[in-house]
This record gives C-alpha cells, sequence and structure tokens, in this order.
C-alpha cells in the first residue's frame, strides 16, 4: 500500500507508570507514517488504552502518573491537550463517556463553539458533516436514546468536524453488530482515502483486514512493530479470528434440551416486539442475535423483569440474573472481591471464581480501575457465585482478547450444566464456541430459531451476510 513518508507520529523511549502502581509502559518506540491505518493490538490490560490516552494527552495533563520520554506529533514535542485536541480526534470505546451534551445536533457543535469558531462556520460545517454521513434522522435526537451505532457514527462525526489530521479509535468494534462493524470499514476506508491517520486499538481486527498498514503489538509492558498487517497475521500470538467465515472452528456436541425454564407467550413491549412466542430450556445455551436496535436488549430486560410487557405474560421460577453490556452500570463494590460478597458470602468459592478468569491478583483492586476487558471478566465471575437459575448475558465478549474469550467460553460451558443461559451477542467467533441454539430476532419478532449444529452453519453465516446488507454503506459516507 502506498504511504506518505512523512511520520505524523514518533515515539522515543516512552514510559510510563500510574501513581503507586508499576509500569504500564516502558521504552517504547515507534514512528507512524501520515496517512496510514495502524492496529494496535494486545491482551486486555495490555496498555493499549494507557498507549492512546498518552498521545492524545490525557496522560498525563488528566490521569495522573510518571511519563518519560519524547512523543513527537508533526514533528512537534510537549503539545498541550488542547493544541492536540485540533490535530487528533477521539471515539472512545463507550461514545456516551465522551459526550458533553444530551442532544445529538448541540453535541456535534460543541467543540466548534468552545473554540470560538464563527456562527457562519459553525452552519457550514455542520451542513457539510450531516450531508457526508447522512446524519438527517439523528439530528436534535437525545443522545440516550440513540442505538450503540448510532452513537458511534455521532462521535466519530463530533470527531471529524474540527478536520482532525490523526482519529483515534479505541475498541470501535467492541459494542457494534457485524453489520455496523463492515459498515465502520467503509467509513474508515473512505477517511484513509482522504489522508488521515488512522489508529485503532481493538481486540477483533476482521473487519480491518487489507487496510492496515502497521500494527503495534503491546506485550510485556511495550511494543513490537510489525510493518505489515500480513506479518503480524503470521505471528504466533492469539489474535482473533481473521476470516469469520473461514475459520476452523473446534466441533461440539450440540445440546437439545427439552426442559423449558422459560416460556414467552404473545409478548408485545412498546413499539419493539411485537407477539414474541418462544422458550428457553435448561442446560442449553441460547444465544440471540440482530442488528443494533432490533430489541434484544429489550427482550433480555422483559426476561429479568426490569420492565414489563404491554400485554402477553412470561413464566418462569425465580428472577433472572441480567449481566449488562455496560459493566459500570453493574459495578458497586468497594474491590474486586467485595463485589462478588454482594452475591455470595463463601471467600473461597468468590476467590477460585476470580481466579478461573484471570482476576485473582485484582482481587483488592477497585472495579472502576480496570480496563473495559477486565469489567467484563469481573461480571462474568459474577454470574458464576450467583445462585440464579436464569442467566442472561448481554455481550459477554465486548472488549475480550481471545484467551479471556475462551475462559468465557469455558465458564459458560461450566454453567450451562445447572443453569438456562441466555446471551445476546454479535460476535460470530464466540457464537460458533459457545452456541447450542440461535434465536434471530429482526422486523419485530423472531424470525429464525435453530440448532446449531453441523448443516445449519450456512445458515448462520447467512443471516451476519443479512445483518451486514441492512446497512447501505453508499448512503452512510458520501464519496
Amino acid at each position: 500500500m502506498k504511504q506518505n513518508n512523512l511520520n505524523i507520529i514518533e515515539a522515543k523511549n516512552l514510559s510510563f507508570e500510574y501513581e503507586g502502581e508499576k509500569a504500564a509502559l516502558k521504552d517504547v518506540n515507534f514512528k507512524l507514517q501520515k496517512g496510514s491505518l495502524v492496529f494496535v493490538a494486545g491482551n486486555s490490560g495490555a496498555g493499549k488504552s494507557t498507549l492512546l490516552n498518552i498521545i492524545n494527552a490525557l496522560i498525563p495533563e488528566v490521569i495522573e502518573g510518571r511519563l518519560q520520554g519524547t512523543l513527537l506529533i508533526e514533528n512537534r514535542d510537549n503539545l498541550k491537550i488542547e493544541d492536540r485536541s485540533k490535530i487528533i480526534g477521539n471515539v472512545f470505546q463507550n461514545p456516551r463517556s465522551q459526550f458533553f451534551t444530551t442532544n445529538s445536533t448541540a453535541e456535534l457543535v460543541f467543540a466548534m463553539e468552545n473554540f470560538g469558531i464563527s456562527k457562519e462556520e459553525i452552519k457550514k460545517r455542520l451542513s457539510e458533516i450531516v450531508d457526508k454521513f447522512d446524519l438527517e434522522e439523528l439530528m436534535n435526537r437525545n443522545i440516550f436514546g440513540l442505538s450503540s451505532g448510532e452513537r458511534q457514527l455521532l462521535a466519530l462525526a463530533s470527531a471529524l468536524i474540527m478536520d482532525p489530521s490523526v482519529i483515534i479509535f479505541d475498541e470501535p468494534s467492541a459494542n457494534l453488530d457485524y453489520g455496523n462493524a463492515m459498515r465502520l470499514r467503509h467509513q474508515l476506508k473512505k477517511l484513509k482515502d482522504e489522508g488521515k491517520t488512522i489508529i485503532v486499538a481493538d481486540h477483533r481486527c476482521f473487519y480491518l483486514k487489507g487496510l492496515i498498514n502497521t500494527v503495534l503489538l503491546l506485550e510485556d509492558n511495550t511494543v513490537k512493530f510489525y510493518a505489515t498487517e500480513d506479518e503480524y497475521f503470521k505471528t504466533i500470538y492469539g489474535k482473533r479470528a481473521v476470516d469469520l467465515f473461514e475459520e476452523s472452528y473446534e466441533i461440539r456436541e450440540i445440546i437439545q434440551s427439552k426442559e423449558e425454564e422459560v416460556i414467552i407467550e404473545d409478548v408485545t413491549c412498546k413499539d419493539i416486539l411485537n407477539n414474541i412466542n418462544i422458550s428457553f430450556n435448561k442446560n442449553e445455551v441460547a444465544t440471540i442475535v440482530g442488528v443494533n436496535g432490533a430489541g434484544k436488549t429489550t427482550l433480555a430486560r422483559l426476561l429479568s423483569k426490569v420492565i414489563k410487557a404491554d400485554k402477553g405474560r412470561i413464566k418462569s421460577d425465580g428472577q433472572a440474573l441480567y449481566i449488562m453490556q455496560d459493566a459500570d452500570y453493574q459495578l458497586f463494590g468497594a474491590s474486586c472481591l467485595k463485589e462478588l460478597e454482594i452475591s455470595q458470602s463463601d471467600e473461597k468459592i468468590n476467590l477460585e471464581a476470580l481466579d478461573s478468569l484471570g482476576l485473582y491478583e485484582l482481587k483488592d483492586s477497585h472495579p472502576h480501575s480496570l480496563s473495559g476487558g477486565e469489567k467484563q471478566r469481573l461480571q462474568m465471575a459474577i454470574s458464576k457465585v450467583s445462585s440464579n437459575q436464569v442467566i442472561i448475558f448481554d455481550e459477554p465478549t465486548s472488549g475480550l482478547d481471545k484467551n479471556s474469550m475462551q475462559k468465557v467460553v469455558a465458564l459458560i460451558d461450566e454453567m450451562k450444566q445447572n443453569h438456562t443461559i441466555i446471551i445476546i451477542s454479535h460476535d460470530y467467533e464466540f457464537i460458533r464456541n459457545v452456541s447450542d441454539r440461535i434465536v434471530y430476532l429482526a422486523n419485530k419478532g423472531i424470525k429464525e430459531s435453530f440448532y446449531l449444529i453441523e448443516n445449519e452453519f450456512s445458515r448462520l453465516n447467512e443471516i451476519f451476510k443479512e445483518m451486514e446488507e441492512y446497512y447501505n454503506y453508499d448512503k452512510q459516507v458520501k464519496g
């Protein structure tokens, strides 16, 4: 791939340690070329977000710690955060954490107003970005009413409206369905064609294949540099699947239980779900799939009695445990161990649960100090020590590396022996490794329900392709 040889970012002997902790990064060196797409890889907690926060100056200006070494941006050293914000745009893993308003239009103009841009120029840029990304339907909307894909699109447009040279994405595919991930690919290609430098930190890279120029792999508190994506793909590093549908998945026994644990009869909820009829069985793992906004989370909230249906009934014994997609809404303890004590008083059981998910060393850490992937694993530990018979996981592999995903698969395989497991997931690789049954939500109802036996793999593939076709790429970003 042809690249401009100008280095837009250069790190020289960068090291960083958070206050009171061991070094997060040591002696990091790399050069990023202008107009390239850089993929930042590494296990959960390896320091990907730390590196991104050093580049955008959140470290050390907002997040305190000891930073050493040199970081050149456009050949300039020691740029303040306000100066970098004119060069670098950011799209965080959870876009809600970067919004300053509750109105989508107000959010788009927020940065321009803060930099004192004239009203005429604000109107001009707003019109251009709305036209480029076809955002008419997102204007003057309540941000908290937007789907995951819509929030990310708004965050991207908000970052681009200042016309930055560099755009940073932190785990952008974590909460996106397959169609939205492929739409993101299309958006990234357009930005790259425009000469933008793009830095993407993620565990999943299937949607980036063919776009990546260089790879930074964070391992052992430092960075390994790969000059091409092929060079990285050939490494033994435990990466997530690159070719989702061509990957070789292990043949598993598919459980087809007849013991109904949860029965849904003629359930309708608002204008989201209409006349739903289905049952979920004990000892099975049923995975609900569908595009963002199809009603998957609404169904989970109905099953866990967080909300009530407008009509119909749900029959089940006891309360379902709902492990939410956004871990921050569900973590209340003063430490990881204290978090588990809310559900289970036996310390031995709690410590074993933490150890099984690679969290034993973090048992005394505050839950909100963990990385996104570590928070996900803590939620899995909560489910393991819970006494609830029905457990619902909403995107349990969001932000997880391959090793952590495999631990979650092993845990769910163990738990289904005595539970009814319901999963909401967009993660094809995870679905192929854990699911007994697929429930496809579309058009406000259940479009398909089938067991994932060998001759049905193609059926699952067709559903993912259908979800991809749901989005009109050419409409989303006008060239």
